[in-house]
């Protein structure tokens, strides 16, 4: 009876021990998938920190490099010349082109003389357009010469919003020390200081303006030569001598004006000089007439 309490006390300390191990041994298991489960949670989590952090530092640079490229102050210049058939009629399509790229004409002028005619126009035109209106005022003629340029006027524009913040700075408290001034010649004394400043930011404020004006619109430069070459091409003696006597023409047109301008002129002087020949004549024939000898 002894020996078999002791064998079931025996089973019963072995069956423990070895539920115990098996916990155990359960526990070691499933550790090391919860230590993997963490490695790769934390492995996403430095992935997702580090792609976001990435991102978040790329778009603040990108904005600004935009940001900056926009705000840049840039004076656009270009000119164009053009040998065309019919100046006049070519400078008033230019008129037109500029209008339709949202733009107008600062300046034009049409110069005829015998043997050609010159078109002047001065466009402006928002930036952005300038190359679209270039090209089709290529097409208008032959192109003798194009040019293009542009001027970056960034840091002048910043140095004046600065020195205009400054001077409305100073415009505010001179304005406060008018109001405490004690006695009329410190009142004197700040108004003409006070007159100085706003002075100073109405300048600025002018070359402000002049160059957002400036930079906001480029201006192309055209001009237009039509020679009698253009529409008179000698081909053989018939077109040669037809071309003579357009140029005599012209000629004859030109002397004609002249003389209506000077014929006042011609009528006077010729009075003038027909007086003086008169009268010397007059003067030489009694001196003959009294350098006779007396008749017996």
């Amino acid at each position: 009876m002894a020996l078999n309490a002791r064998l079931r006390w025996f089973l019963v300390l072995i069956l423990i021990v070895g539920v115990i191990a098996a916990g155990g041994c359960a526990k070691s298991a499933s550790t090391p998938q919860r230590d993997g489960a963490g490695t790769s949670g934390d492995t996403l989590n430095s992935f997702t920190d580090f792609s976001g952090t990435k991102s978040a530092a790329s778009v603040p640079s990108v904005a600004t490099e935009q940001a900056a490229s926009a705000d840049r102050k840039i004076i656009f210049n270009a000119s164009l010349a053009l040998d065309v058939l019919d100046a006049e009629k070519t400078l008033s399509t230019c008129e037109l082109l500029v209008v339709k790229y949202g733009g107008f004409v600062a300046q034009s002028s049409l110069q005829k003389s015998d043997t050609r005619v010159v078109g002047t126009a001065t466009l402006r035109v928002p930036a952005e357009k300038v190359n679209q209106l270039m090209d089709s005022l290529a097409e208008l003629g032959t192109v003798t010469s194009r040019s293009s340029g542009s001027e970056d006027i960034t840091s002048q524009y910043i140095d004046l919003q600065a020195r205009l913040k400054v001077l409305r700075a100073e415009e505010e408290q001179l304005v406060t020390f008018l109001k405490k001034a004690a006695d009329i010649k410190e009142m004197l004394a700040v108004q003409e200081q006070l007159r100085a400043v706003r002075t100073e930011i109405e300048q600025d404020e002018g070359q402000q303006r002049y160059m957002d004006n400036a930079t906001s619109l480029a201006t192309v430069t055209v001009q237009l030569v039509q020679t009698t070459e253009a529409f008179v091409a000698p081909r053989g003696f018939g077109s040669a001598f037809v071309q003579s006597l357009v140029r005599f023409g012209h000629g004859l047109a030109a002397f004609w004006t002249w003389l209506g301008g000077s014929i006042v002129f011609i009528v006077f002087y010729g009075l003038l000089l027909w007086a003086l020949a008169w009268v010397a004549l007059r003067m030489m024939r009694r001196r003959a007439h009294k350098s006779q000898p007396p008749q017996v």
